[in-house]
């Protein structure tokens, strides 16, 4: 043991061997003589020197070895720093590892610690009021009803396939078969977690979010069997357990306890941490290892901070609120006042004094007794502040409401409560729903997704390639990934093929598509040789790759003059027009072109300058041919159809709302992760639906078929059908279509070669206001006698849907590039588009056929779009015919086909 005496006497020494004093000894007599002294100023070299001197003592003790002090002493300066004293264990260079925090000593023993909230505050503020817990509910509901699945890393497939030359879908594919054992094991698991108590996985993680939201802190024991397999998750009361610290302040490594449960005051189980400094689990301790998890890991302390805990000064307020409104109704009327002195008292001051101090003794502490009535003495008359009603005002509840909710990340707009006025207040919108899914549910849903995949690689030994994965979690990121890619291929900071590089499809094999590009309006630009096709400063035309963006001529290309097969060609040139007859030559080899490229198009090729006479020995395949002289009718109409381009415009409208209504019907992500995550039917099965012969002893196009019956009884079996979106956009498309017909009818009638459009495009009830009451009944009847169509629709899209599903397993499609192929079949603007424009030219014309009638009209004509198709110009050539006697390709009116914008007109003189 050291002498305190000797050591004092050492120092005493050392400063008089520095400062200059005499040489003699001191003697602790001689000490305390020394000691009242005056003090005495020391300059910063002397203090140095001190410093330097104590380090000295200290290295050569062997003991702590401090950093050197070498920095100069300046008048004015920092000083020079103390040298430290060691209190923890010696590493063998001399110095010791830093503490994490000040922990208060003996922190590890029952009743110790730095928590300043009881665990029993948080419980009880959790169910205080309704309030917190209708956050905590919501909360939880966000993650109880999704959907996940054990997936694939995108790491690991980028792993094998920087050793693999084969595409990135097919090196999933490889991976997804070998690991398809294990991730149907871990799914399984995962369905129940906890068997033990009969704990499905969306109650079992409804546990762990609770004690995740009222306490943070997440205790998992992993239950195993004897013979040290994972038998269930088992979620512990967070409050029972107690971390400990080492003596840095941190967990404890294994094989010492890190936590202990602590029941009824008194440790009564110790276990250690789950895994180890690197991650690894320590094998010989799985039956004393506990998972023990904090979501707000802070350096000064082992505990959390919870959404309650946060929540507490605000939710006390609120109950401190709610009690003095209950006071108010159940304990009596008299509110805060002031006391009036009338004078009619005799009272000296002190008697006033004394009153008032008993008057508020009595009331002190307690609200019911400030509401209870009282008698006052004679000379004094209550005072109402002015304020008093503002305390009763419900926006004061309202902010109250909207602290609360904010520590858990829910709007006002969940709880049922709306704003009273303002800008963007009524209700919930997009911006909010985006809002509360970035900052709130996707941090907390990838924060449980991480944690539940660290523990199934830890304690269900589940291969480190694949990962615990909610679904749906990557659409807004994908939807902003593709914005930015998109804007970098449009501006030619990205080619095509790196854009499809990115998401691991398939290159395209023409030339165009590793070349840097602008889009602009007119077209597509290519950045090579833009230098050689202009001066600088001068304007390059845009150059048509495969098709035109201008819609009326979808088909049309520029082409150099040549014709690629050596045809010979067919083009008219009796106008002795030469620079016509090398536009129609060169137009006819961009139609061959495109018909190679093309073999079953959705849309027909625009001729811009071949008419039919150029090109006699050209079928309908389908083209629509250029009108000749540019008259877009028949010089013997006289009228043409007021709804044209009116019905262009709100096919456009109603196209762009079908794709959204279906997009937001359809979960692609989650629908591609079941599709591939299911245990499919194996190949030498017969087909269940059908008990057919087994794939591989069927022709392809069966096996097709095969396939698709199952895609398609899968999509059944997940609840997918369309027939809702379509039903809503298709009864705003025919009641728009049906006003259309009926105002274009209307005007043709009256000899005007404009109607008479009084709805905003869009506005389904403007146009329905817009229809007489005959015409209100009759599109009544309209749309009753078409709801069949509304199931065939979405049954034939619901079909393409299987036909994705089928070819993504021939195909061995990614989870990703199955809910990009998805996406697109759902964005398909052709579809689209060719379902608004059709189904608005048959309300139409069924309008006019009721408005013609109703006007007396009994024969009517055909009268053809702009480049009408062949089909369509028979119907028009065979003259005028009785309402409702077919024509000559079989159809009672128009339209004839799809993407039709033929309309009746009445026979001349028949009104």
């Amino acid at each position: 043991m050291t002498d305190p005496k000797g050591v004092a006497v050492a120092r005493w020494n050392l400063l008089r061997r520095i400062f200059g004093t005499s040489e003699q000894t001191a003697t602790p007599d001689t000490t305390k003589a020394l000691a009242p002294a005056a003090p005495q100023t020391f300059t910063p070299a002397q203090v140095g020197t001190l410093v330097a001197a104590t380090a000295q003592a200290a290295r050569t003790d062997g003991t702590f070895q401090p950093l050197p002090r070498t920095e100069p002493q300046v008048p004015f300066g920092p000083g020079i720093a103390l040298t430290p004293a060691a209190i923890d264990p010696l590493r063998p260079d001399g110095r010791t590892e830093p503490r994490f925090n000040e922990y208060p000593v003996t922190s590890n023993l029952p009743g110790v610690g730095d928590r300043l909230v009881p665990w029993k505050v948080l419980r009880d503020a959790a169910d205080a009021g309704g309030l917190p817990r209708r956050c905590i509910e919501i909360r939880k509901a966000e993650v109880t009803t999704l959907d996940w699945a054990i997936t694939i890393t995108k790491e690991a497939v980028e792993a094998a396939q920087a050793t693999s030359d084969k595409p990135r879908a097919e090196v999933e594919q490889d991976l997804r078969q070998k690991l398809s054992a294990e991730m149907v094991r871990c799914t399984r698991f995962w369905q129940k977690p906890d068997p033990g108590q009969d704990e499905n996985f969306a109650e079992w993680v409804g546990k762990v979010l609770e004690e995740h939201f009222v306490l943070d802190a997440i205790a998992i024991y992993p239950r195993r069997t004897y013979g040290g397999d994972l038998y269930a998750l088992e979620v512990l009361d967070g409050s029972t357990i107690k971390p400990l610290r080492d003596h840095r302040g941190g967990r404890p490594l294994p094989p010492n306890p890190a936590y202990q449960q602590i029941l009824w005051g008194f440790p009564r189980g110790e276990f250690i941490a789950d895994v180890d400094d690197g991650g690894q689990v320590i094998n010989g301790y799985e039956a004393d290892q506990l998972v023990y998890k904090r979501r707000n890991v802070r350096a000064h302390t082992p505990y959390g901070y919870s959404a309650v805990e946060q929540a507490l000064e605000d939710v006390d307020v609120w109950l401190r609120r709610r009690k003095w409104i209950r006071d108010e109704y159940t304990e009596g009327t008299v509110p805060v006042a002031f006391l009036t002195n009338t004078g009619q008292s005799s009272w000296t001051p002190s008697q006033l004094r004394e009153y008032e101090t008993d008057l508020n003794d009595v009331y002190t502490g307690s609200t019911a007794a400030r509401h209870r009535m009282r008698v006052l003495p004679p000379g004094f008359a209550p005072t109402l502040p002015d304020d008093f009603g503002e305390k009763y005002k419900p926006e004061y509840d309202l902010f109250l409401i909207k602290q609360i909710s904010s520590h858990f990340d829910v709007t006002i707009a969940e709880l049922g409560f709306t704003e009273t006025g303002g800008l963007g207040s009524t209700g919930w919108h997009e911006g909010q729903a985006a809002v509360q899914q970035r900052k709130a549910t996707l941090p907390t849903l990838r924060w449980l997704q991480q944690l539940l995949t660290a523990i199934s690689r830890s304690h269900l030994q589940m291969p480190p390639e694949l990962e615990f994965r909610f679904l749906g979690l990557e659409e807004e990121d994908e939807a902003g990934a593709d914005e930015v890619a998109r804007n970098r291929v449009m501006w030619g900071r990205m080619t095509i093929n790196e854009d499809r590089d990115r998401m691991g499809q398939p290159r395209f094999d023409f030339p165009e598509a590793d070349m840097p590009m602008v889009m602009t309006s007119r077209g597509v630009i290519l950045l090579a040789g833009a230098a050689e096709r202009g001066e600088p400063g001068t304007n390059i035309s845009a150059e048509h790759h495969g098709s035109s963006p201008d819609d009326t001529n979808p088909g049309a290309e520029t082409d150099d003059g040549e014709d690629p097969e050596g045809e010979e060609d067919t083009a008219n040139d009796s106008d002795g027009d030469g620079e016509r007859a090398d536009a129609v030559k060169a137009e006819l080899a961009a139609y061959r072109r495109w018909n190679r490229r093309n073999p079953t198009p959705t849309r027909p090729f625009a001729f811009q300058t071949v008419t039919k006479a150029d090109a006699p020995d050209l079928t309908y395949a389908p083209v629509v041919f250029a009108t000749p002289g540019g008259d877009d009718h028949p010089k013997d109409d006289p009228v043409s159809w007021p709804g044209w381009h009116r019905d262009q415009e709100t096919a456009t409208l109603r196209a762009t709302r079908l794709g959204k209504a279906l997009r937001q019907t359809v979960n692609c992500e989650q629908l591609a992760e079941r599709w591939l995550a299911q245990e499919l039917v194996k190949a030498d099965e017969p087909d269940p639906t059908t008990a057919q012969t087994p794939p591989q002893q069927a022709d392809t196009a069966s096996t097709g078929q095969w396939t698709a019956a199952l895609a398609a009884a899968f999509l059944t079996a997940q609840g997918i059908t369309l027939t809702a979106p379509i039903a809503a956009t298709l009864a705003g498309i025919w009641t728009e279509g049906w006003a259309i017909g009926a105002a274009a009818a209307r005007a043709v009638l009256d000899g005007q070669e404009r109607a008479r459009f009084t709805w905003t495009i869009g506005d389904q009830n403007g146009a329905r206001q817009a229809l007489t009451t005959a015409m209100a009944d009759a599109l009544h009847t309209f749309l009753t006698q078409h709801q069949g169509s509304i199931i065939a629709i979405a049954d034939r899209r619901l079909q393409v849907f299987a036909r994705v599903l089928a070819d993504a397993t021939a195909r061995g499609l990614t989870a990703k590039q199955l809910a990009q192929a998805l996406r697109e079949a759902l964005a398909d603007d052709a579809w689209l588009r060719m379902v608004a424009l059709t189904e608005l030219t048959r309300a139409s014309t069924q309008a006019a056929r009721a408005a013609y009638t109703t006007a007396g009209v009994t024969a009517w004509r055909w009268a053809t779009e702009p480049d009408a198709c062949p089909v369509c110009t028979t119907n028009q050539d065979a003259g005028p015919r009785a309402i409702g006697e077919i024509w000559p390709d079989g159809s009672a009116a128009p339209p004839a086909h799809p993407h039709c914008r033929c309309y009746p007109l009445p026979e001349y003189g028949q009104w």
